[in-house]
């Protein structure tokens, strides 16, 4: 990271044996490597595989056992400092709290004007469905409010981050109860939101790794694999068994 803590094409991540014992149960074992610049890292693998749980440290929701992560050759912790400010996670189920629709879309960014709020429902794709409502971005949302689909949540999660517009994103299967054609819908939408960021992201669905700079293939949290869509597929290792699955699912 540059001085002002922000990540930068120039700051190296490197991560060293990074292991999670929960419960006596080892998720993740001696998980090592390194990533420069906004790159676009894919994390896949089968249930169980890790890929959760990689996404929760990465976070700072769960502290590994041990390990190290260090960032331009400084030891750092993801649970505080510059690391936290610079993050953005979208879960499966976006947490969305009883409120307006503008209080969730602002949750980074509270003292958001109206012309920011108002660029980050058109990047995000959220105007018509701000449009359908009687109240508009005033709308109450959450708990006793309009319900949403699962296709509207992740809307309004997208539209906080392009609003808190934070250079380090960190997707946890966002579109995995979604249907096939809400996700191709968003699946622009979330690469134009990755656009000169550093982007991990976790998905069993492959049609996404294509797009991804790096793969890290986890298995019973190892990393059974780590480069290229087309590295992996010349290795006709376990990432080519996957997508051979998902292939023959398709059938």
């Amino acid at each position: 990271m540059n001085s002002s803590g922000t990540w930068s094409p120039n700051s190296t991540l490197a991560v060293t044996n990074l292991t999670v014992c929960h419960e006596k149960e080892v998720t993740l074992k001696n998980v090592s490597f390194t990533v420069q610049g906004t790159k676009k890292i894919g994390i896949i693998g089968t249930s169980g595989a890790g890929k959760s749980t990689l996404i929760d440290v990465l976070s700072g929701f769960l502290p590994p056992s041990s390990g190290t992560v260090k960032i331009d050759n400084q030891t750092v912790s993801l649970y505080k400092g510059a690391w936290q400010k610079q993050t953005t996670y979208i879960p499966q189920h976006p947490f969305i709290f009883q409120g307006t629709v503008k209080d969730n879309i602002c949750f980074y960014r509270p003292d958001a004007t109206v012309e920011e709020v108002t660029k980050a429902i058109e990047q995000a794709g959220l105007e018509d469905f701000i449009n359908q409502l009687p109240n508009g971005v005033n709308e109450k949302i959450g708990e006793g409010g309009r319900q949403l689909s699962g296709g509207q949540a992740q809307r309004i999660a997208v539209t906080r981050a392009f609003l808190s517009n934070r250079s380090i994103l960190l997707l946890d299967e966002p579109t995995a109860h979604l249907d096939i054609e809400t996700e191709y819908e968003l699946k622009e939408v979330l690469l134009e939101l990755a656009e000169n960021k550093l982007l991990f992201f976790a998905s069993h669905r492959l049609h996404w790794m294509k797009e991804m700079d790096m793969i890290i293939v986890l298995d019973k949290g190892q990393i059974a694999e780590l480069g290229t869509h087309e590295d992996l597929l010349v290795q006709k290792g376990e990432y080519y068994r996957f997508l051979q699955s998902q292939m023959e699912g398709l059938v």
